[in-house]
């Protein structure tokens, strides 16, 4: 297959995906590497930012004829209160292109040190290769991200599930261990939110 069919067959059946990548015989899935699951992730990204460009456009030259206004270009390029929200969405967006990168990489170290910890208590070998399956294929969720809409929702549900099938098939896990992997950052974000409250009421009293 080639990058992007195999990119397609991680999202569509992501257990599969898992299995023959463990295998010795893939069937022709292509192993992705991160540095390639990344830079296809990338290129959703970009066309997922050019569509909500090209919308936010279309919204403005509607809102413009509707207004009857004197001169299309003349507004389009006047900065006042009326459109400050769509330039800062432009702009949101644009910064959401350009550094998807760095965000992506920040998300794929947590992911890999809280797998490498689990890893070791699991006794699991080639952790680090393991956890790079279950990456590469987690990223392949940015395919989503093109549907008008609802894209960003539905990647966000895919990534949990492609993680999911990722920890439960590369760790030999079982279902209620995945799911106490996959909550264990929002574990720790809730008991650190906890413990800075209670040293904030200490801090009052």
């Amino acid at each position: 297959m080639s990058m992007l069919s195999s990119y397609i067959h991680y999202l569509i059946h992501p257990f599969e995906s898992h299995e023959l990548l463990k295998s010795s015989d893939s069937q022709g899935l292509r192993h992705l590497s991160l540095s390639e699951s990344l830079g296809l992730s990338w290129i959703f990204v970009v066309i997922n930012g050019a569509m909500r460009i090209l919308l936010i456009n279309f919204v403005v030259l509607l809102y413009i004829n509707l207004s009857n206004s004197e001169s299309i270009t003349s507004t389009i390029f006047q900065i006042d209160d009326g459109f400050l929200g769509f330039y800062f969405i432009i702009l949101s967006t644009i910064l959401d292109v350009v550094f998807y990168p760095l965000f992506m990489l920040f998300f794929v170290q947590l992911w890999e040190f809280i797998l490498r910890i689990f890893g070791y208590f699991l006794s699991i070998e080639d952790t680090d290769q393991r956890v790079r399956n279950v990456m590469s294929v987690a990223m392949s969720s940015q395919i989503l991200t093109v549907i008008p809409i609802f894209g960003g929702i539905a990647q966000k549900f895919a990534s949990l599930i492609l993680i999911f099938a990722g920890v439960k098939k590369q760790f030999n896990a079982s279902t209620a261990l995945t799911l106490c992997i996959l909550s264990f950052p929002a574990l720790v974000s809730l008991g650190l939110l906890s413990l800075f409250v209670f040293l904030y009421i200490l801090s009052l009293s």
